[in-house]
């Protein structure tokens, strides 16, 4: 029999049962609903062009350097336009197709907006991110945080920054030191200035930050075993050194596709095998984020090996192709974007649609390699690819050699006249057979 107290409890902890329920289930949806909004902050980015691509890659270097100096050095200034920071931001962010960002410069300081679309949900098509940062003299200071109708104090975003960092690099301090290194922002007619000290050992730091990137052990011996396939097959190749990618690619898929059998992974397979093709025939610069080479395996290929009858494409394709491995398709096509800008720069290659051909069938091929329903196909097609237009569309009829002046005159990337051949390489990429 239940007495009257127990049945009490019972109903304490029903009830308290309930109501946690009813925490758990409604309070995130509380908070999507606030963080959500209808409309954008931001409607569009900053415009890019050559300029843009090349002012990022000296205010990179700048700051860098700066950073990197002996602490012992005197600190350095940068001094921006809200132009400038506008433009750089615009290529931070072109990777993030559903993102656009925008900086203001006023008597307060520096405010940051960010807008991103949503996929289709109940709450909200966009979420709108700004942050204040206010002129300092002795440490940076954000005075506010706001994400959608939540206010939050600018503290938290340094503090996430701070500790997101600082466990990045076991041991180490580097998010602490980072904030720590900024030491005034002034605002004089819409430009800001900032000063800052260098970071002790600070390039040691960054290149130990890229390693906490690393596959993992498993990872990385899988990615090894392959690189030595591709050892074993240049020394079957050709003497001379003159051999083509298509040859490469249908030796490492017939590979991938015998492992996938024995072991049910195609997906995992694929991802090896394209990091050991970025490594063999790409750059081995890519180790420093894949781990997977000891003095035991054999050097880079040397030599000519093309696609298309060009050596360059082959890196093109190979480069962005690893890409998005690592990251996704968005951020290494901008890359490319972001090479071709710099080439316009007098000296450089000029803009090249065959090359932007190359770095987006690389991607495309990488995000095929790696889908679920995509990779197993790839691999029954492995002993097609020698030939190259299976994977590897024309580009027969794409501007090249375009230099900064006349790619400016006729819009850069923005342009109808950039788009239009987008478009194309587009097409000619999807009518490929290995995507039917």
């Amino acid at each position: 029999m239940i007495t009257s107290d127990r049945r009490k409890r019972l109903g304490f902890w029903r009830f308290s049962l309930i109501f946690l329920v009813l925490v758990l289930t409604f309070l995130p949806i509380g908070i999507l609903t606030a963080i959500s909004d209808s409309t954008p902050l931001v409607t569009e980015s900053a415009k890019i062009d050559s300029n843009s691509a090349i002012k990022a890659r000296r205010i990179a270097k700048q700051f860098y350097r700066g950073l990197m100096r002996p602490g012992s050095a005197p600190s350095s200034k940068v001094s921006l336009s809200e132009n400038d920071l506008n433009e750089v931001l615009a290529l931070a962010v072109r990777g993030i197709r559903a993102a656009n960002a925008q900086v203001r410069i006023d008597s307060s300081g520096l405010t940051g907006n960010l807008s991103l679309h949503l996929p289709k949900n109940p709450f909200g098509d966009y979420i709108n991110v700004t942050a204040n940062v206010e002129p300092f003299s002795d440490g940076l200071k954000v005075s506010k945080l706001t994400v959608g109708d939540l206010e939050l104090s600018g503290h938290i975003l340094l503090g996430i920054a701070e500790v997101l960092l600082n466990r990045a690099l076991e041991g180490e301090v580097l998010g602490t030191e980072l904030l720590a290194s900024m030491e005034s922002l002034t605002v004089n007619h819409s430009r800001v200035t900032v000063v800052y000290h260098p970071v002790p050992n600070f390039r040691n730091k960054v290149n130990r930050l890229k390693q906490q990137v690393q596959f993992g052990e498993d990872n990385s011996q899988r990615v090894r075993s392959y690189y030595q396939q591709l050892c074993a097959f240049r020394q079957k190749g050709p003497t001379g050194g003159h051999t083509t990618l298509s040859s490469y690619l249908s030796h490492l898929f017939e590979v991938s596709g015998q492992l996938s059998l024995a072991r049910g992974q195609a997906v995992e397979e694929n991802r090896a095998a394209l990091l050991a093709l970025a490594l063999f025939l790409g750059s081995d610069k890519f180790d420093t984020l894949i781990g997977a080479l000891d003095d035991s395996t054999c050097r880079p290929a040397l030599g000519y090996i093309g696609l298309a009858n060009r050596n360059d494409l082959r890196l093109h394709f190979i480069f962005s192709a690893a890409l998005q491995v690592i990251s996704n398709s968005g951020v290494s096509f901008s890359i490319g974007e972001f090479k071709e800008l710099l080439d316009t720069e007098r000296g450089g290659s000029g803009f090249s649609f065959a090359d932007l051909a190359a770095d987006r069938a690389g991607i495309r091929f990488a995000e095929f390699a790696v889908d679920d329903a995509g990779a197993s196909h790839l691999q029954q097609m492995a002993a097609e690819f020698s030939s190259e237009t299976v994977f590897f569309p024309s580009i027969s009829g794409l501007p090249e050699g375009i230099h900064q002046q006349e790619f400016e005159r006729r819009g850069g990337i923005e342009s109808e006249f950039y788009k239009k051949y987008l478009a194309t390489i587009e097409q000619r990429i999807d009518q490929l057979p290995l995507y039917q």
